[in-house]
């Protein structure tokens, strides 16, 4: 048994991703926005 769980190198297409979520589609200092995660926020993507 293994301590630790197999890591999946897939890729994901990330442009496409930020289409889904209005929040991700901003630019800050000409710079795209990085949304890091936590467990008192939520991101919606569009039409749900």
């Amino acid at each position: 048994m293994s301590a630790h769980p197999a890591v999946s190198n897939g890729s994901y297409e990330v442009n496409r991703l930020r289409t889904d979520f209005p929040a991700l589609a901003m630019t800050v200092y000409g710079k795209p926005l990085v949304y890091l995660d936590n467990a008192a926020s939520a991101q919606k993507p569009r039409g749900a």
